[in-house]
């Protein structure tokens, strides 16, 4: 198991999205992860298990997911 917890920053840099995007995106609650006093923090795992799971979802409707089409 992979312990690492990633702050905003690094979570937007490994999702390739702007840091506003994922404070907007763990606001509404739709990432994995916890308000640590002010500052959010994200466990590596759980962000790649929730990535699987929208890349299985989007199979079933067949969206395209980007990227390198892996």
């Amino acid at each position: 198991m992979n312990t690492e917890v990633m702050s905003v920053r690094e979570l937007a840099d490994f999702l390739r999205l702007s840091v506003h995007t994922v404070y907007r995106l763990a606001e509404q609650g739709k990432l994995p992860g916890r308000k640590v006093g002010k500052h959010w923090r994200f466990h590596r795992d759980a962000i790649v298990a929730w990535l699987a799971t929208y890349r299985e979802e989007d199979a079933l409707y067949g969206v395209s997911f980007g990227g390198t089409g892996e």
